[in-house]
């Protein structure tokens, strides 16, 4: 007989399955009782952030007078949201408390607090209050549980007054037209659109003449000249065997005397002084921007280069006191001048096709390109981090670019020959987003550079006869020839200023020219004044929070702001500086506080702008003037 083995469950193994499902059974009791949990918990908060944020808009819809600190509820009467004393009971269930809280921040300027938001210690800010909500209530889950919602509510919505022409003239009591004003007085100039400045004696550029040249040495283009305060700053193309850099005292305008010369190393493009430093664009493939120390002008030396990312020439660059800005190929970038020894790279934007000209003007960059879809750019550096396209125009033809200008609210572009087209344009950049063409002007030959001086534009042509011609730009829409000098090369650099050209040419003897416009009386007013209309910001409850302006301040001028406010519109008119007197000035350019208890609740209000000079050829202009207020 064949036995068989038999296998079956033994007890253990019967108890070990029992205790397994029991177990099983259990985890899913609790997992199920715990999700029970969770899910009326989540329900609870839900309805508690809603409770919260209720009270939040609640508080942003209360008027600000009733916002006093303390802690309340919210509650509805007569359709709108108030505040009542004390916490309240929802639902049975969830205590809402709203805490108004007073708010100090970290810095106090002219009365006006600002700065950061500081835990102890600081400013208190009258204009700010913290909103907190906090909702409490017995949860289900067996715990107290709570929600906390915080926000700022701040009194006032800013609003801004923004002059930026005073060519419509005087005798404008109360502000409707933008480009007129109250009063002004014999030395203040507005006749120019979109600026004020100093008035100036007559320019005749008919009896212009040479006065002087310097020979660079070698047969090498010079490319640019910058003159600020009797010296130039000269610069040419590649000398393998000499020097690129050259600094002339030309105060006696008769006779420029060398004062020393640098070895760049490569050929320059531009030139431009601020400080103790010379910045340079250059044709060098290491250094296309070169900073050179002119603090000593018989010892230059160079003390910083920078390599771009690519082998193109850098072209040109242009600079304020903050950001110096370089254009190489198809594109732009920005430096900031932190240290103005070592510029730091903070963005770059491309332009498409070879940028050649720059021109800084508030916060936007005017760019002259060889792109025949849109010769003038126009680059918004209000954050020199984030560049950002701001506008452009495209010229009929196919032209190229090759300078540009800005004065107040007008552009100027030079272009190169192009048959039956114009070579010189004038736009209204009232809206730089979109510029419009307000005239032209037939040159009949390339443009290589100009300058605006006054009414006037001094071109550099490409004529074998006439290499600087004058015209009257006054009126764009008809542009008039006003004279033309043959001179021994093509001017493809100048600075200019009120009666004096200092010309860079390609001539190979004479490279350096110094014209004159032989009159006397060329210089600007010692001093000048300037009254606005009287501004209603439609209020008496209203705070003024900051001016700003922007314009041009060379060396030995002044540009200067004070402010007056009434609740009558008639005045009186008592004009104050930042300290609340007269003694007192706003001179800083980029929103400066405005003193808040000596114009706060004020309706109405004026500024009186003060520019002076104690530079002969020199004068302040401005360009636009800001008031930021704030209305409950």
């Amino acid at each position: 007989m064949i036995g068989k083995n038999k296998k079956g469950f033994s007890l253990i193994e019967l108890l070990v399955a029992i205790s397994f499902v029991a177990v099983i059974i259990v985890l899913t009791i609790s997992i199920s009782g715990h999700s029970f949990q969770l899910r009326r918990f989540n329900q609870e908060r839900t309805q508690a952030i809603f409770d919260a944020t209720e009270g939040i808009e609640a508080a942003n819809l209360i008027s600000w007078s009733n916002l006093s600190s303390g802690q309340y509820h919210p509650v509805v009467s007569g359709g709108t949201w108030n505040l009542a004393s004390g916490s309240e009971l929802l639902d049975g269930k969830y205590t809402r408390l709203l805490t108004v809280s007073d708010v100090y921040r970290a810095s106090s300027t002219n009365g006006q607090v600002h700065g950061a938001i500081v835990a102890t210690g600081g400013y208190l800010d009258p204009d700010t209050k913290k909103i907190t909500v906090d909702i409490t209530w017995p949860s289900a889950i067996g715990q107290e549980k709570s929600v906390a919602l915080e926000n700022f509510r701040y009194r006032w919505g800013a609003t801004r007054w923004i002059q930026t022409d005073w060519s419509g003239g005087a005798g404008q009591n109360q502000w409707s037209d933008p480009t007129k004003f109250y009063t002004k007085d014999s030395g203040i100039d507005v006749s120019f659109a979109g600026t004020a400045t100093l008035s100036a004696g007559h320019i005749d550029w008919t009896q212009a003449t040479t006065t002087a040249y310097f020979d660079t040495p070698g047969n090498f283009d010079d490319t640019d000249v910058f003159e600020v305060n009797g010296i130039a700053y000269l610069v040419t193309e590649n000398n393998p065997s000499g020097s690129e850099f050259y600094i002339l005292d030309v105060s006696n305008i008769g006779s420029p005397v060398l004062i020393s010369s640098l070895d760049i190393g490569d050929g320059v493009t531009s030139v431009v002084t601020q400080g103790n430093y010379a910045y340079l664009s250059t044709r060098g493939n290491n250094s296309e921007i070169t900073v050179v120390d002119v603090s000593d002008r018989q010892n230059p030396h160079i003390i910083y280069t920078y390599n771009l990312p690519s082998n193109d020439d850098a072209r040109d660059l242009v600079l304020n006191n903050s950001q110096v800005f370089v254009v190489q190929g198809a594109n732009l970038y920005a430096f900031s001048l932190a240290n103005p020894a070592a510029p730091l790279l903070l963005d770059s934007i491309s332009v498409d096709d070879n940028a050649w000209e720059l021109y800084l003007a508030e916060n936007n960059v005017f760019i002259a390109t060889q792109d025949s879809d849109k010769e003038l750019q126009i680059i918004d550096a209000t954050n020199p981090a984030n560049l950002l396209p701001r506008g452009q125009y495209n010229l009929s033809g196919n032209l190229k670019a090759t300078d540009v200008n800005v004065r107040g609210t007008r552009a100027y572009l030079a272009t190169e020959n192009n048959g039956s087209y114009p070579e010189f344009y004038v736009f209204d950049i009232t809206d730089p987003s979109a510029p419009v063409l307000l005239g032209s002007y037939e040159v009949g030959e390339s443009v290589h550079s100009f300058a605006i001086v006054g009414q006037y534009a001094l071109l550099g042509t490409n004529f074998l006869d006439e290499e600087l011609v004058v015209i009257d730009i006054a009126n764009p829409a008809a542009i008039t020839k006003i004279s033309g000098f043959n001179l021994y090369g093509f001017v493809l650099g100048m600075s200019a200023n009120c009666s004096v050209i200092y010309a860079a040419t390609s001539g190979n003897q004479k490279e350096f020219f110094i014209i004159w416009t032989q009159v006397s009386n060329c210089g600007y007013s010692v001093a000048g004044t300037l009254e606005s209309s009287t501004y209603d910001t439609g209020s008496n409850q209203t705070v003024y929070n900051w001016i700003s302006w922007t314009g041009t301040m060379p060396d030995n001028t002044v540009m200067k702001f004070q402010l007056a406010t009434s609740n009558d519109i008639g005045g009186p008119w008592n004009y104050a500086g930042p300290n609340g007197t007269a003694a007192t000035y706003y001179t800083v350019g980029a929103h400066e506080y405005i003193n808040y208890s000596q114009h706060v609740n004020q309706r109405y209000i004026r500024y009186k702008l003060f520019m002076s000079s104690t530079a002969e050829l020199l004068a302040p202009v401005l360009e636009e003037v800001t008031i930021s207020y704030s209305i409950n």
